[in-house]
């Protein structure tokens, strides 16, 4: 799905950013020219980032409790 129409970026290449080590809003937009147009793209590019955020915390979460076992 394309997030950001004015650069013809997809949600896949965001997550893949993401996988990659680029957290960041201002990494996002440096990297794959996100939200630097219109900007209209901006709400769902921070959910997509939110949401790795939120995924990188239960990651870290179930391998804290596998050690606590």
């Amino acid at each position: 799905m394309i997030v950001c129409i004015c650069n013809n970026v997809k949600d896949r290449q965001i997550k893949a950013a993401l996988a990659s080590g680029v957290d960041s809003m201002q990494a996002l937009k440096e990297t794959l020219e996100v939200a630097t147009c219109c900007g209209c793209c901006e709400p769902m590019v921070n959910d997509l980032l939110e949401e790795h955020h939120a995924n990188a915390v239960d990651s870290e979460l179930v391998s804290q409790l596998a050690y606590a076992v």
